[in-house]
């Protein structure tokens, strides 16, 4: 249990230093919020902690926002899971918006999560582990057979 208590505060920490150093968080009132146009003005680690319950908040969070979210995942996955994934957070925030416009039930899933399997998809996902033997075990047999489909046309300039 104190292990995971101390990734956690080693993942939020992560979070926050990264977010001040690209500048995602400002001081207004006394109080982080990331800036943009409107957004949802949450303080960063309340926003994140909504998202690591369900994607709901998603669509109302500017792009600053939810950049800066993907950020932190990415972070969060390369110093928890000792794995790294390469596309930068915007492609990201993009996959995301994309999947939930075309699939509305993974609003349900996590940030960290939906993040990963997109990842996982997107064969950016590099824990030394055999991309396709992770995205089949991730996918399952149906969903990697769609997968590489869509791979396969994307690569012909179809997707």
């Amino acid at each position: 249990m104190d292990k995971r208590i101390g990734w956690a505060a080693l993942a939020v920490a992560g979070v926050l230093v990264v977010g001040l150093c690209y500048g995602f968080l400002s001081n207004r009132a006394g109080k982080s919020v990331v800036e943009d146009k409107p957004g949802v003005g949450l303080a960063f680690p309340e926003l994140m902690n909504q998202l690591s319950r369900n994607m709901s908040l998603w669509e109302r969070m500017n792009q600053t926002e939810k950049r800066a979210a993907a950020e932190g995942v990415i972070l969060l996955i390369k110093n928890r899971d000792n794995s790294a994934i390469l596309n930068n957070a915007d492609f990201y925030v993009g996959k995301i918006d994309e999947t939930l416009r075309t699939n509305p039930m993974v609003v349900n899933l996590d940030v960290t999560t939906m993040l990963r399997i997109l990842a996982i998809m997107e064969y950016d996902f590099y824990n030394g582990e055999n991309k396709d033997d992770l995205a089949l075990k991730t996918l399952g047999r149906t969903g990697f057979n769609e997968n590489r489909t869509r791979r396969e046309l994307a690569a012909r300039g179809g997707v």
